[in-house]
């Protein structure tokens, strides 16, 4: 991950007014936490932080008043129906020690066994991986194209960077390909059967309703015509 460097200044208006005040002038609430250390609330641009998060940067040198802290984006909240950042997290870290990360997995791309009936399984998207925060993924793609009936993917068949360490099981099964089921190919057999019974029948009534019809009114017609 590319380091992104944002200033940041120590942050002592804690109430909910001054958290206000402070949005009306550009700026947003976080927290700096870890290491042993004691939490550091701060404040940051919030533009600056939504041009940051438009390139997926996670890893940052904050510049607090002049100092600098290697920090990671933990975690952003969001205001439901507008999207705007309300607050962030950030996790003091060391550019030269390895860091855990839940990376989550995109998966591009249109199964072949899907055109054969098959459906496409998605059983773990998100790996535990360790690197350096200066190799951590900012996105993991997997194509899954070539993926038939039968297929699947583990786990260590990932296409990790290297520097890049699973902490899961490498043969966790991240997505795989299955058939159609015996029961739903009975049930879409018997379906279509029931839909050709139907058809048939339809023809066969219409006919037959038509000629009785016409008979019938043809003898009433001849006995009036007698009497008179």
């Amino acid at each position: 991950m590319e380091v992104a460097r944002m200033k940041a200044e120590r942050r002592s208006a804690l109430g909910r007014n001054q958290t206000q005040k402070l949005r009306k002038l550009g700026w947003m609430p976080a927290v700096i936490y870890g290491d042993g250390q004691d939490s550091l609330s701060i404040q940051i641009s919030e533009w600056e932080l939504e041009q940051h998060l438009k390139s997926h940067h996670r890893v940052y040198d904050l510049d607090v008043d002049g100092t600098s802290v290697p920090a990671f984006l933990q975690e952003v909240a969001f205001k439901a129906v507008t999207d705007r950042p309300l607050h962030a997290d950030f996790l003091r870290i060391d550019f030269d020690k390895p860091m855990n990360m839940v990376l989550e997995i995109t998966l591009i791309g249109h199964p072949a066994g899907l055109s054969k009936g098959g459906s496409l399984v998605k059983d773990n998207l998100k790996i535990k991986i360790t690197a350096l925060p200066t190799k951590l993924p900012e996105v993991l793609e997997l194509n899954v194209s070539a993926l038939d009936i039968g297929d699947s993917v583990q786990a260590k068949d990932l296409p990790l960077a290297e520097g890049v360490t699973l902490t899961v099981d490498p043969e966790m099964t991240i997505c795989h390909v299955v058939a159609p089921s015996a029961a739903k190919l009975a049930e879409e057999a018997a379906e279509a059967a029931e839909a050709a019974e139907a058809a048939e029948a339809g023809d066969g009534t219409g006919t037959g309703t038509g000629d009785g019809t016409g008979d019938g009114d043809g003898g009433g017609d001849g006995g009036g015509e007698g009497k008179g």
